[in-house]
């Protein structure tokens, strides 16, 4: 007992700051606290990125287009909407092939004809082609149109220095979005750029 007695005269006597100060932390202890368990903390991540993905989603939609290397060393190419034909050209280019691509509004043409010189005759050739006779253009081997969207190109038609020129025109009230031509210029050849102008009507 007389222990007690002597250390207890050796506590300095608590002021009143000492006090309040206690008080506030025994209040504060006695809060509610949140607790979160790991799976409800990733669901709050997860739900915190979707807030700032958002407005990038609504801002940008579809892209214009997409081009996918395929396993075969084809390249498909979808075009969802006609805008930003240099980016497309860039994709294209980082891919291993270049290309010209023009996007041309309802009922124009390009006024620069012919814009390049071609491999074949499937350019500046005078009428259809006889039945079948396309099949020997490289232009033809190297696009195909899969779909109203996609086209496939070969690069093993392509040979070094030749450019893919992918020209289309939209089309909004038709059965498709849009019209494409499709050809291969010469290595060395210029595409001259495309000055959109009325097309004449027949």
């Amino acid at each position: 007992m007389n222990e007690l007695k002597s250390m207890w005269a050796t506590v300095r006597p608590g002021t009143e700051e000492d006090l309040a100060g206690a008080r506030r932390r025994l209040l504060t202890g006695m809060r509610p606290r949140r607790r979160f368990t790991a799976p409800r903390l990733l669901v709050a991540a997860g739900a915190a990125a979707a807030v700032v993905a958002t407005p990038l989603i609504v801002a940008t939609g579809t892209p214009a287009y997409a081009v996918t290397s395929n396993p075969d060393g084809t390249i498909t190419v979808a075009v969802n909407e006609l805008r930003d034909p240099e980016a497309l050209e860039a994709d294209l280019r980082s891919a291993g092939v270049t290309a010209d691509v023009t996007f041309l509004p309802t009922n124009t043409w390009c006024a620069e004809t012919p814009r390049f010189d071609s491999v074949d005759a499937a350019y500046n050739a005078d009428g259809p082609p006889a039945r079948g006779e396309e099949k020997k253009w490289r232009s033809f081997r190297a696009t195909r149109v899969l779909s109203q969207r996609e086209l496939l190109i070969s690069p093993e038609h392509i040979r070094p220095g030749e450019t893919v020129v992918l020209q289309y025109w939209e089309t909004p009230a038709g059965p498709a979005p849009w019209q494409l031509g499709t050809w291969l210029a010469k290595a060395g050849s210029t595409v001259k750029p495309c000055t959109p102008i009325p097309r004449p009507s027949s």
